[in-house]
């Protein structure tokens, strides 16, 4: 390829930076989503485009060029420091209109775009709010947004983050504006998107993403998909992205005008294509003679874009300067296709959005419908149905032949069937207003019948395991016959719909909405575990059937178990970490987490401050190969290990079977005496496999392990889980949660436990791995409100029927925790005796 062109800026439409009278010069921006970048600068083209159109004849573009294929080579090529000046001429000519009419909506309408959906124009003075604009220019039009937002956020400073290839475009941007002065704080990020959005993910606060100039016209859809799809990847729950596009023609707004922007009577716009010619000169080395080509911009209507050639005034021959050599010949009225405009509807940016995982919620136009601002979040109920739909029609009734939805894998739970009924019931009664109307039962019997639905599917079950009478709290009865599936699959449908509608026209995501969306997340692992303890599924891997027959639905990765690596055992050289204490731990969600995240549960809340001792932890959690030691040398068979939870080996309990392996074990029926782990899709694992997976035990089955260890051995409690990151973050590491949730096994990234350690997500100070993934981790801190604890209103059931000492407090995530649920306040909770949940553990000692 040839050489680097000596200076490139940004893409051609309506840049960011472009105002009437702005007089700086265009700085560069970052290529689009899935181009490789070198430096500062995006690579050259490693060819030109070659004979494309002769005039009356068929459209030919060579691989990779043409309007299909995006921008052309033009915003590579087109920038050079001449170009750059003619285009803030072209930005201020009569006929682009591009550039005037996005300050005019945004002068308009930019406190309306300032405040979220959920904020119905009464936004919180307290939420911390950060700006990332992707594609940073001089910044006129970002003021006008800038300043909004400030003015709803007197109290704590405005973080902007900028993104561009050019540091001093960046530079110039804050000074030109005196972001400084006016109380911003800048945060400038000088790389691609790709390269740094993993980063701005991270910064505390909640998001608005910009991409304003209407520069998403020189993607193709693909590339917009892309682009889309990286930034909503990087964005938290209830983040936006506003992005600034042209519209195409229509009732007031005639192709002419369109076409005129791209013609302008000074001949600006002719000068700017054929300087691409003289570009590409002193880039490859070719020799061009831009006097022998005109510039043709013409608007495709069925396209909806304008495209923009050169064409041959004459036959002639391109060549290398270096030796003369031919290396195009083109006959006279041959064309060079430049580059595309595309104009976009909202019908356009829909389809876009939802390919991309996000959905419109929100659209402002100018009066003349010239401009168009679109705002994005992320459809995270598109994301929670694809995945239940997976677990219940893939996994469940593919995999379990026969009565399916309607087996009882645990007998302390509900069946399958009830779970589907489950979650819509908590939408329709807990997210949706009561005057919705759900598809498909509109009808006055069809509201009595959602009623009727919603009472037999309101609550799930746990009962005290180790009560004589199986004391339970208020649930749902079991039913002698449940509703048919194809009623109760209406109900899901209707319901989902109607809620969908609710968050994206009405509500955003506010309380209530992520209530109900981490509802369905938690039951989504309930499911999970229930899965993996159904004998069915063990005796016919269902491997090929779900991840074939469903491969684009299927939420699981790929591979559904990592590979083995060497075994392991405690106490050896670096395995034991020394967590100094003696400080002040927060426990729960402090009222900014609660803002910012709009929902946190009642029992994550009021914060409080708790001093922590030092200790010892290992830091690996205890493998099932340890563990075998354990079974294998009577751990089982011996009540001094057990407590007052002896019943549980020696079968005495009335309503659980009598434990003599863990839950997620099996005997190998070939081989007698050795064991295997159940999977959720491969069947039965050897311990030659599964040997250095965390031992997926109950909080009972852990303690009398680290009882046989001795020494002191013990399980870790809620507030030394978090002095670990405490003392993180005392030094320097303030990230390092957010770093492991993302590196973690989490979110669906694996179909089951893997190898402990193997994920790269150790603490940076004191090397503890799988803290915040791979198996919830077990505390042995009872799970008990915090001290002025109130019952959230809306679902006042939900902590306080568990509290009094028989459930104890999770910590971090399993392989199907969403990222939405993995916040350090987050306490999930379950009965020491419970042996099913994906929960593992790790050794500790008081130090």
């Amino acid at each position: 390829p040839p050489p680097h062109p000596p200076h490139l800026t940004r893409r051609r439409s309506a840049p960011n930076d472009a105002a009437p009278d702005d007089e700086a010069q265009a700085p560069p921006v970052p290529a689009p989503a899935g181009l490789e970048v070198d430096g500062a600068h995006p690579p050259a083209p490693s060819r030109v485009h070659g004979r494309a159109l002769p005039r009356g004849g068929e459209e030919r573009y060579p691989p990779g060029a043409g309007p299909a294929a995006g921008t052309g080579d033009l915003c590579q090529v087109a920038f050079d420091d001449y170009g750059s000046d003619l285009f803030e001429r072209i930005t201020k000519t009569e006929e682009y209109y591009l550039t005037r009419k996005e300050i005019e909506l945004l002068e308009a309408e930019s406190a309306s775009m300032a405040c979220f959906l959920d904020e119905k124009s009464n936004p919180d003075p307290e939420v911390r709010r950060v700006i990332v604009e992707l594609g940073a220019g001089s910044g006129r039009k970002t003021a006008l947004l800038l300043d909004s937002v400030k003015a709803i956020s007197p109290k704590h400073q405005v973080n902007y983050v900028p993104i561009d290839v050019s540091e001093a475009a960046l530079e110039d941007n804050a000074r030109k504006y005196n972001l400084a002065g006016k109380g911003f704080k800048v945060t400038p990020f000088v790389n691609t998107y790709q390269d740094c959005l993993d980063e701005v993910s991270r910064i505390p606060g909640r998001k608005t993403f910009l991409f304003l100039g209407s520069s998403l016209g020189n993607y193709n859809d693909e590339e917009c998909v892309q682009l889309m799809k990286l930034v909503c990847d990087n964005m938290g729950p209830r983040d936006r992205l506003l992005v600034g596009v042209d519209t195409p023609h229509g009732a007031h707004k005639s192709a002419e005008t369109i076409e005129a922007a791209y013609n302008d009577k000074e001949g600006i716009t002719a000068e700017f294509t054929l300087n691409a010619l003289r570009h590409v000169n002193k880039a490859a080395g070719l020799d061009f003679q831009p006097e022998k080509f005109r510039h043709i911009a013409r608007y495709d209507e069925s396209k909806e874009s304008i495209l923009t050639w050169v064409e041959s005034l004459e036959d002639q021959e391109i060549c290398l300067k270096e030796g003369n050599k031919p290396v195009l010949h083109m006959q006279k009225a041959d064309r060079i296709f430049m580059e595309q405009s595309r104009k976009f509807s909202i019908r356009t940016m829909n389809n876009i959005g939802t390919q991309a995982g996000l959905m419109v919620t929100r659209s402002w136009a100018t009066d003349d419908d010239c401009h168009m601002m679109v705002e994005y979040q992320k459809d995270l109920i598109k994301d929670a149905t694809k995945i239940s739909d997976w677990i219940f029609h893939s996994l469940v009734e593919r995999g379990i032949r026969g009565e399916g939805l309607l087996i009882k894998p645990i007998h302390l739970r509900h069946p399958f069937i009830f779970y589907k009924g489950h979650i819509s019931a908590f939408y329709s009664d807990k997210a949706l207003p009561a005057e919705a109307e759900i598809p498909g039962f509109e009808s006055t019997e069809g509201k009595g019948r959602v009623k009727e639905l919603a009472d037999i599917f309101e609550r799930g079950l746990d009962p005290e395991i180790g009560s004589e009478e199986g004391k339970c709290h208020r649930h749902s009865p079991e039913q002698a016959e449940w509703p048919p599936v194809k009623e109760i699959e209406a109900f899901d449908k209707g319901t989902r719909s109607a809620f969908r509608s609710h968050v994206q026209k009405v509500s955003g995501w506010n309380r209530l909405a992520l209530l109900a969306l981490e509802h369905e997340h938690m039951h989504q692992e309930t499911l999970m575990y229930m899965a993996a303890n159904a004998d069915e599924l063990q005796r016919s891997p269902i491997r090929k059937l779900c991840m074939q027959t469903d491969e684009k639905n299927a939420p699981a990765h790929t591979r559904s178990m990592a590979p083995p690596t060497a075994l392991s055992t405690h106490n050896s050289k670096g395995q034991v970490a020394e967590v100094t204490g003696a400080h002040d731990v927060v426990l729960g969600a402090t009222e900014m987490v609660e803002r910012e995240t709009g929902f946190v549960w009642d029992n994550e809340f009021p914060h409080q401050l708790v001093n922590v001792d030092s200790f010892a932890a290992s830091t690996l959690p205890v493998t099932n190969s340890e563990f075998l030691r354990f079974v294998l040398d009577g751990g089982y068979r011996n009540p001094s290990l057990w407590g007052e939870y002896a019943d549980m080996i020696d079968g005495s309990s009335k309503i659980e079977e009598k434990a003599d392996q863990p839950a997620s074990w099996l005997m190998n029926p070939e081989k007698p005496g050795e064991f295997q782990v159940r999977t959720l899709l491969d069947g039965p694992q050897d311990m030659s496999v599964a040997g250095n997976w965390p031992a997926v035990v109950s909080l009972a089955e852990a303690q009398a392990y680290c009882l046989w260890l001795g020494n002191g051995a013990r399980i870790m409690t809620e507030p030394e889980y978090h002095l670990i990151f405490h003392q993180e973050t005392l030094q320097g590491n303030s990230t390092v949660y957010d770093e492991a949730k993302s590196k973690c096994n989490s979110n669906w990234k694996y179909a089951g436990v893997v190898p402990v350690g193997s994920m790269n997500d150790a603490t940076k100070v004191y090397g503890i791995s799988d803290l915040v993934g791979n198996g919830w981790e077990w505390t042995a801190t009872p799970f008990e409100p915090f001290p002025g604890f109130k019952p959230m209103p809306e679902y006042s059931e939900y902590s306080a029927d568990f509290f009094g000492g028989q459930h104890f407090v999770m910590k971090g995530g399993s392989p199907f925790t969403e990222c939405q649920l993995q916040r350090l306040s987050f306490r999930n909770w379950f009965q020491a005796r419970y042996r099913y949940v994906w929960g593992k553990f790790r050794v500790c000692w008081d130090q």
